[in-house]
């Protein structure tokens, strides 16, 4: 095993909840809470350098998905709704009643916009990177494109070795002239398609909602978010349509975004860059503590 690797994996910790663990990165012991939920191809483990950063500032967490990387796999389908469920119990059991910042790349918006459905409570402040929203809309990018085909995605993701992993994410995920550190394909290799890690990460591809009642929820999921929010995008990102970013726009009544020097993947890219971004809105949330509500778990009421 890769050093870098089991690095990752003995400073991560295990929770048990609903009968499941989840495998979580945990840095940092500050009041601030931020919370960094992966996209599609990624885990915890992509996050390691923005935790590094974040991690001096905040407490940070970064949880794998249940049947993604080093989190177990339920005795359910890996669909959005089923990570939603369980991620409010992990999150519920792991900081009690205190709310988080929340940061989500790529198809971690609509799960997290189904949490927030329920519990719109939690979520003190939103940093969407190169997010979707509109499911049924959403245009599948490569390599995702490809390993969702029927029968030709599984007999592909055998080809997903490290080397042509390494070329996939270069070519397809991130900017030219890039290089991912020695080891890292095969580090992301054992993360996503090592064992039974491949038939979990094609099932999560594939267990995609793009149903108008799966589009409505996760609308009124955004719309109930009372925090702050900002919308961050790679700046030669290819891989989201306009449309997706200018929907996630008009659902969070914002008007505008700002990039960062990255194609798909900021967190691996430019992580200084991603984390002032990040910290700029935490921060905002921290200086106007005395404007901000106090949060029940039925209700709203202004602090005394």
């Amino acid at each position: 095993m890769n050093p870098s690797l089991q690095e990752h994996i003995n400073s991560g910790k295990y929770l048990e909840v609903n009968g499941v663990r989840f495998f979580y990165i945990e840095s940092g012991k500050q009041d601030e809470i931020v919370l960094l939920l992966h996209g599609f191809l990624t885990t915890s483990y992509h996050y390691r350098k923005l935790i590094g950063i974040l991690g001096k500032k905040y407490r940070v967490i970064a949880p794998d998905f249940l049947g993604v990387g080093l989190s177990e796999r339920p005795n359910s389908p890996l669909s959005h709704r089923m990570q939603a469920y369980h991620l409010y119990s992990f999150l519920e059991k792991l900081v009690g009643e205190k709310k988080v910042h929340v940061v989500v790349h790529d198809y971690a918006l609509p799960i997290l916009a189904f949490l927030a459905k329920e519990h719109p409570e939690l979520v003190k402040s939103l940093t969407i990177v190169n997010g979707f929203l509109n499911l049924p809309k959403f245009r599948f990018y490569l390599p995702v494109n490809l390993l969702r085909i029927p029968i030709f995605g599984f007999l592909l993701s055998f080809l997903f070795r490290p080397p042509l992993l390494r070329f996939f994410y270069q070519f397809f995920l991130t900017k030219k002239g890039f290089v991912f550190e020695k080891g890292w394909e095969s580090n992301t290799y054992q993360m996503l398609f090592a064992g039974n890690g491949r038939k979990n990460t094609l099932e999560y591809l594939n267990n995609v909602d793009r149903s108008s009642h799966a589009l409505r929820d996760v609308e009124d999921g955004v719309k109930s978010l009372i925090g702050l929010r900002q919308i961050i995008i790679g700046d030669e990102d290819t891989r989201l349509s306009p449309y997706q970013t200018e929907f996630i726009k008009m659902t969070l009544r914002t008007s505008g975004f700002v990039t960062v020097p990255a194609k798909h993947l900021p967190m691996e890219e430019c992580p200084e860059e991603l984390s002032v971004k990040i910290e700029y809105l935490v921060d905002s949330y921290s200086r106007n503590k005395s404007k901000t509500f106090h949060f029940s778990r039925n209700k709203i009421n202004p602090e005394e």
